[in-house]
Formats: structure tokens, C-alpha cells, sequence
């Protein structure tokens, strides 16, 4: 055993999320550790989707794709994919790949939108809205 152990490192798309908080639900945030594996999975589509010459594409497809023609399942959910989360892996994945960040059209989402419009008229809540 080493005496230089730190703990476990931490994967570059869970400090991506957590340092960018801000553009991703709580709901999202607490789903990511346990289920990294479906944001490979995303990441590696969406690249073959890139070397495929798509300058656009849908994330909601990749999801689809995803979850029709894999084994791939989420952890701690009732469903094998649960469509929810996929504005969030494509904000991450934008994240991760900025050379690749207009792949995807992003628009605000309901959930974000609404807890900014909470920030924004909570005079407790400093620096407002995003």
C-alpha cells in the first residue's frame, strides 16, 4: 500500500459537472457517479457521429440509438435510458469536446430555467441569475 495514496480520483466528466453545477439539475448531478458508464457510452457515439462528418446532430437520437441496440442500462433507475438526462450528457459532452460543442442545439431546459427564475427573484440568493 502506498503511502502517497490520495483516495480515489475523481473522472474529468464528474469535475466537469460539478465545476459547470450551474447548467445541470441536482437530479442530474447526483445521477452521474453511479452512472459514468452511459456518459462513455454517449460520448463514444457522439464521436462516431463527428468522425462520420456530422457537424449536427440529435442527442436524443444517440440516446435512442443507445437504447435499442446495447445492453447498456443506468443504475438505480426503473428504466434501461431514461430520456431526462439527455440534455444534460450533451451539455457535458460540449464541455468536455469544445471542438465539437455546436454538435448539439441547446436551449435552456425547463428544470435549469426554473431554478434561475427562483435565484433571480430570491433577494437571498446572491449574484441572481445566470
Amino acid at each position: 500500500m502506498s503511502a502517497a495514496s490520495t483516495g480515489p480520483a475523481v473522472s474529468r466528466p464528474l469535475l466537469m459537472a460539478q465545476q459547470h453545477a450551474d447548467q445541470f439539475t441536482p437530479r442530474f448531478l447526483a445521477y452521474l457517479p453511479e452512472n459514468l458508464h452511459v456518459y462513455d457510452a454517449f460520448e463514444r457515439e457522439a464521436m462516431r457521429i463527428v468522425r462520420r462528418g456530422f457537424e449536427h446532430y440529435s442527442a436524443r437520437t444517440i440516446i435512442e440509438v443507445l437504447r435499442h441496440n446495447s445492453a447498456l442500462a443506468e443504475r438505480g433507475g426503473p428504466w434501461k435510458l431514461n430520456d431526462w438526462h439527455t440534455p444534460y450528457l450533451a451539455r457535458l459532452f460540449a464541455l468536455l469536446n469544445p471542438a465539437f460543442a455546436g454538435l448539439f442545439e441547446f436551449r435552456i431546459t425547463k428544470a435549469v430555467g426554473r431554478g434561475r427564475a427562483a435565484a433571480a427573484n430570491d433577494p437571498s440568493m446572491e449574484g441572481g441569475a445566470a
